[in-house]
């Protein structure tokens, strides 16, 4: 990805802020959605329209917690108060502190696939029964993953300064609150089908795309960290707001949801092989390839990539250094 033109990359990291309309569309789009639970909680196919919608509010929200994590980066604005109050907002649909994520998303570019990176869940430090670690890594990576993700979270709140925590806990406070809200004012089906369904809907696609993104990637250097995927998946990619071009982002974490298409597109014929093999164009193809690996699982390999490696010096050594700065371009 080092050969990639200079004006490629020039034109992928301009800005255009006519794309966070986005936004309010998405959120324009749940209430839309909103209104028609109401409508239909008493029709004969109230479940069904209600699954219906849930699955909609889920890769809504979804698309909206890329928009937060690009405002993290730095990516949707020079100023921090703006980029703070996106990420906020984008946030808040899915309970995560922004404090709390800044603090581990921009550590986890730093140390990518590393044994300590939250991203590489390393089976056999719970079990090394052959079995039991398959069906381990199948759980996380279909429905499990937000489980795993928050029991990690603890070594990211040691991270902060007791300032930052006190703005963790109020975030946390803020989104619960308005949640306790929506239960109260909305009818028990309806409130489930808004939230309660879409938030476990949105647990499956964050355990499965995990595994598509970093699992069994290696360390080193960022154009071979990660995957590439549903690059024609364009409803998809819509909802989602690019979140799949996973690839061009850990190498160019500074470019804008809205350019990573577009840079994929153009950059493509520049790519390696071996870049070029970890774009894929569809989602359940390579998730069911993934899974099939996962069925195949070889304990002894496994031990093979970690031989020799001290796991509590290293995690020490790793968790000492300070994540990529935001608006970085490289």
């Amino acid at each position: 990805m080092d050969t990639v033109p200079r004006e490629l990359l020039q034109a992928a990291y301009r800005r255009n802020p006519i794309h966070l309309l986005k936004i309010p569309l998405h959120f324009g789009i749940w209430a839309a959605v909103t209104w028609v639970l109401y409508a239909t909680q008493h029709h004969p196919l109230a479940i069904p329209i209600g699954v219906a919608c849930s699955w909609l509010i889920a890769n809504l929200v979804r698309g909206l917690g890329a928009v937060a994590h690009d405002a993290v980066h730095g990516s949707c604005s020079r100023s921090k108060l703006t980029s703070y109050v996106i990420a906020l907002l984008c946030w808040a649909p899915t309970g995560m502190s922004v404090t709390l994520y800044t603090n581990y998303h921009l550590h986890h570019h730093k140390i990518a696939n590393t044994y300590p990176d939250v991203d590489n869940f390393v089976v056999t430090d719970y079990t090394r029964n052959p079995v039991l670690a398959r069906l381990l890594l199948l759980a996380v990576y279909t429905f499990a993953y937000p489980l795993y993700f928050l029991g990690c979270m603890a070594r990211y709140v040691k991270r902060l300064s007791p300032l930052q925590r006190v703005k963790m806990n109020v975030e946390l406070l803020g989104f619960y609150g308005l949640m306790a809200f929506f239960y109260w004012v909305m009818p028990l089906q309806v409130f489930f089908f808004f939230y309660v369904l879409p938030f476990v809907f949105g647990a499956i696609l964050a355990s499965v795309t995990s595994m598509i993104e970093h699992y069994e990637m290696l360390p080193g250097e960022d154009a071979y960290s990660s995957r590439t995927y549903g690059t024609s998946a364009r409803v998809t990619n819509f909802l989602w707001n690019n979140v799949t071009y996973h690839n061009e982002h850990h190498k160019f974490p500074g470019i804008p949801f809205y350019n990573l298409r577009s840079f994929h597109e153009a950059a493509y014929p520049y790519y390696d092989e071996r870049v070029k093999s970890a774009c894929h164009p569809s989602i359940v193809g390579v998730a069911l390839s993934l899974y099939g690996r996962i069925l195949k699982l070889d304990i002894a390999k496994l031990d093979e990539r970690y031989r020799g490696l001290n796991k509590d010096d290293e995690r020490r050594k790793m968790m000492a250094l300070n994540g990529i700065q935001p608006g970085a371009t490289a």
